[in-house]
Protein backbone atom coordinates (compact mmCIF):
# COMPACT_ATOMS: atom_id res chain seq x y z
CA UNK A 1 0.00 0.00 0.00
CA UNK A 2 2.85 2.33 0.88
CA UNK A 3 4.51 1.59 -2.50
CA UNK A 4 1.25 2.36 -4.31
CA UNK A 5 0.91 5.71 -2.56
CA UNK A 6 4.53 6.67 -3.30
CA UNK A 7 4.04 5.66 -6.93
CA UNK A 8 0.89 7.80 -7.26
CA UNK A 9 2.66 10.83 -5.75
CA UNK A 10 5.61 10.35 -8.13
CA UNK A 11 3.30 10.12 -11.13
CA UNK A 12 1.40 13.26 -10.11
CA UNK A 13 4.65 15.18 -9.58
CA UNK A 14 6.03 13.97 -12.87
CA UNK A 15 2.91 14.93 -14.78
CA UNK A 16 2.52 18.30 -13.14
CA UNK A 17 6.19 19.07 -13.69
CA UNK A 18 5.97 18.05 -17.34
CA UNK A 19 2.80 20.06 -17.89
CA UNK A 20 4.38 23.12 -16.31
CA UNK A 21 7.47 22.69 -18.43
CA UNK A 22 5.47 22.24 -21.62
CA UNK A 23 3.31 25.27 -20.85
CA UNK A 24 6.26 27.47 -19.92
CA UNK A 25 8.17 26.54 -23.10
CA UNK A 26 5.21 26.93 -25.49
CA UNK A 27 5.08 30.32 -27.26
CA UNK A 28 2.09 32.47 -26.37
CA UNK A 29 1.50 33.58 -29.96
CA UNK A 30 1.86 31.44 -33.05
CA UNK A 31 4.84 32.04 -35.34
CA UNK A 32 3.99 33.59 -38.72
CA UNK A 33 4.85 31.48 -41.80
CA UNK A 34 8.09 32.22 -43.60
CA UNK A 35 7.71 34.60 -46.55
CA UNK A 36 7.75 32.96 -50.00
CA UNK A 37 9.62 34.92 -52.71
CA UNK A 38 7.49 35.87 -55.68
CA UNK A 39 10.33 35.60 -58.23
CA UNK A 40 12.28 32.34 -58.76
CA UNK A 41 15.84 32.10 -57.52
CA UNK A 42 18.47 32.52 -60.28
CA UNK A 43 20.37 29.33 -61.24
CA UNK A 44 24.07 29.02 -60.55
CA UNK A 45 26.25 29.96 -63.53
CA UNK A 46 27.59 27.04 -65.60
CA UNK A 47 31.32 27.21 -66.33
CA UNK A 48 32.19 27.49 -70.00
CA UNK A 49 35.31 25.30 -69.74
CA UNK A 50 34.76 21.54 -69.12
CA UNK A 51 36.17 20.23 -65.87
CA UNK A 52 39.27 18.07 -66.35
CA UNK A 53 40.12 15.09 -64.20
CA UNK A 54 43.39 15.41 -62.35
CA UNK A 55 43.96 11.67 -61.88
CA UNK A 56 43.22 9.28 -64.71
CA UNK A 57 42.20 5.74 -63.72
CA UNK A 58 43.75 2.92 -65.72
CA UNK A 59 40.65 0.84 -66.55
CA UNK A 60 42.74 -2.30 -67.03
CA UNK A 61 43.56 -2.33 -63.31
CA UNK A 62 40.06 -1.65 -61.98
CA UNK A 63 38.54 -4.67 -60.25
CA UNK A 64 34.88 -4.45 -59.36
CA UNK A 65 33.56 -6.14 -56.22
CA UNK A 66 32.81 -9.82 -56.85
CA UNK A 67 34.61 -9.67 -60.20
CA UNK A 68 37.85 -11.60 -60.81
CA UNK A 69 40.84 -9.62 -62.11
CA UNK A 70 41.32 -9.65 -65.88
CA UNK A 71 45.13 -9.15 -65.73
CA UNK A 72 45.84 -12.18 -63.55
CA UNK A 73 45.61 -15.89 -64.24
CA UNK A 74 43.04 -17.63 -62.02
CA UNK A 75 40.83 -20.71 -61.70
CA UNK A 76 37.36 -21.14 -60.27
CA UNK A 77 35.96 -22.63 -58.12
CA UNK A 78 38.59 -23.13 -55.46
CA UNK A 79 36.71 -26.06 -53.94
CA UNK A 80 34.13 -28.59 -55.16
CA UNK A 81 32.04 -30.57 -52.64
CA UNK A 82 30.56 -33.89 -53.74
CA UNK A 83 28.02 -35.44 -51.41
CA UNK A 84 26.30 -38.83 -51.29
CA UNK A 85 28.85 -40.39 -53.66
CA UNK A 86 29.02 -44.17 -54.12
CA UNK A 87 30.68 -46.83 -56.32
CA UNK A 88 29.16 -46.61 -59.80
CA UNK A 89 28.31 -42.90 -59.41
CA UNK A 90 29.48 -40.07 -61.64
CA UNK A 91 29.99 -36.40 -60.71
CA UNK A 92 31.07 -33.66 -63.08
CA UNK A 93 31.81 -29.99 -62.68
CA UNK A 94 33.15 -27.35 -65.08
CA UNK A 95 36.32 -25.68 -63.88
CA UNK A 96 36.94 -22.17 -65.20
CA UNK A 97 40.46 -21.12 -66.24
CA UNK A 98 41.38 -17.51 -67.06
CA UNK A 99 44.58 -16.47 -68.86
CA UNK A 100 45.61 -13.07 -67.48
CA UNK A 101 48.68 -12.85 -69.71
CA UNK A 102 49.11 -10.60 -72.74
CA UNK A 103 50.18 -13.64 -74.79
CA UNK A 104 48.75 -17.09 -75.48
CA UNK A 105 49.23 -19.52 -72.61
CA UNK A 106 49.27 -23.29 -72.60
CA UNK A 107 48.00 -24.97 -69.43
CA UNK A 108 48.48 -28.46 -68.00
CA UNK A 109 45.40 -29.71 -66.12
CA UNK A 110 46.10 -32.90 -64.15
CA UNK A 111 44.93 -34.99 -61.20
CA UNK A 112 47.04 -34.21 -58.13
CA UNK A 113 47.55 -36.10 -54.89
CA UNK A 114 47.02 -33.47 -52.15
CA UNK A 115 49.74 -32.12 -49.88
CA UNK A 116 47.21 -31.76 -47.06
CA UNK A 117 43.47 -32.32 -46.66
CA UNK A 118 40.56 -30.56 -44.96
CA UNK A 119 39.67 -31.42 -41.38
CA UNK A 120 37.75 -34.70 -41.25
CA UNK A 121 38.99 -35.84 -44.69
CA UNK A 122 41.74 -38.27 -45.68
CA UNK A 123 43.96 -38.46 -48.74
CA UNK A 124 42.41 -40.40 -51.65
CA UNK A 125 43.02 -44.02 -52.51
CA UNK A 126 45.70 -44.54 -55.17
CA UNK A 127 43.04 -45.76 -57.66
CA UNK A 128 41.26 -42.37 -57.53
CA UNK A 129 43.59 -40.98 -60.19
CA UNK A 130 42.05 -43.49 -62.64
CA UNK A 131 38.53 -42.26 -61.79
CA UNK A 132 39.18 -38.64 -62.83
CA UNK A 133 38.53 -37.63 -66.43
CA UNK A 134 39.70 -34.21 -67.67
CA UNK A 135 37.94 -33.17 -70.87
CA UNK A 136 40.83 -30.95 -72.07
CA UNK A 137 44.07 -31.55 -70.19
CA UNK A 138 46.18 -29.14 -72.30
CA UNK A 139 44.05 -26.08 -73.14
CA UNK A 140 45.69 -23.17 -74.96
CA UNK A 141 44.06 -19.85 -74.07
CA UNK A 142 44.39 -16.58 -75.93
CA UNK A 143 45.28 -13.40 -73.97
CA UNK A 144 42.57 -12.54 -71.39
CA UNK A 145 40.49 -15.57 -72.47
CA UNK A 146 38.33 -17.48 -69.99
CA UNK A 147 37.35 -21.10 -70.67
CA UNK A 148 35.56 -23.95 -68.88
CA UNK A 149 37.17 -27.38 -68.69
CA UNK A 150 34.91 -30.25 -67.64
CA UNK A 151 36.22 -32.43 -64.80
CA UNK A 152 34.50 -35.78 -64.20
CA UNK A 153 34.81 -38.14 -61.24
CA UNK A 154 33.51 -41.58 -62.34
CA UNK A 155 33.94 -44.27 -59.70
CA UNK A 156 33.58 -47.84 -61.03
CA UNK A 157 30.87 -50.04 -59.52
CA UNK A 158 33.43 -52.53 -58.20
CA UNK A 159 35.49 -49.87 -56.40
CA UNK A 160 36.27 -50.78 -52.82
CA UNK A 161 36.73 -47.68 -50.68
CA UNK A 162 36.66 -47.71 -46.90
CA UNK A 163 36.99 -44.00 -46.18
CA UNK A 164 33.78 -41.98 -45.94
CA UNK A 165 35.44 -38.60 -46.62
CA UNK A 166 38.41 -38.11 -48.92
CA UNK A 167 39.98 -35.31 -50.93
CA UNK A 168 41.91 -34.93 -54.17
CA UNK A 169 43.10 -31.91 -56.14
CA UNK A 170 43.05 -30.82 -59.77
CA UNK A 171 46.27 -28.95 -60.63
CA UNK A 172 46.39 -26.19 -63.23
CA UNK A 173 49.78 -24.88 -64.35
CA UNK A 174 50.67 -22.37 -67.03
CA UNK A 175 53.40 -24.25 -68.90
CA UNK A 176 54.51 -21.08 -70.71
CA UNK A 177 55.77 -19.54 -67.45
CA UNK A 178 59.46 -18.64 -67.42
CA UNK A 179 61.89 -18.11 -64.59
CA UNK A 180 62.81 -20.11 -61.52
CA UNK A 181 59.44 -19.81 -59.75
CA UNK A 182 56.36 -21.32 -61.39
CA UNK A 183 52.86 -20.92 -59.99
CA UNK A 184 50.53 -23.90 -59.64
CA UNK A 185 46.82 -23.36 -58.97
CA UNK A 186 44.70 -26.15 -57.50
CA UNK A 187 41.00 -26.91 -57.13
CA UNK A 188 40.15 -29.02 -54.09
CA UNK A 189 37.58 -31.80 -54.53
CA UNK A 190 36.02 -32.97 -51.24
CA UNK A 191 34.15 -36.27 -51.61
CA UNK A 192 31.62 -37.52 -49.04
CA UNK A 193 30.59 -41.17 -49.53
CA UNK A 194 27.19 -42.63 -48.67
Amino acid sequence: MKILAVSLVAIVMLLSGCVGYIESEAPSTPMPPAPVPETPMPEAPVPEQPVEAIDQIDQTEVVLPDEPPINRTWVSPGKVNIGNFYPGARAEYPMTIHNGNDTNASFAVVYRYPDHVATGYVKPPIEAQDWVIIADSTPILMPKETRDVLIVLAMPEDANINDKKWEFWISIMDTTQTGNVKTELCVRWLVDMR
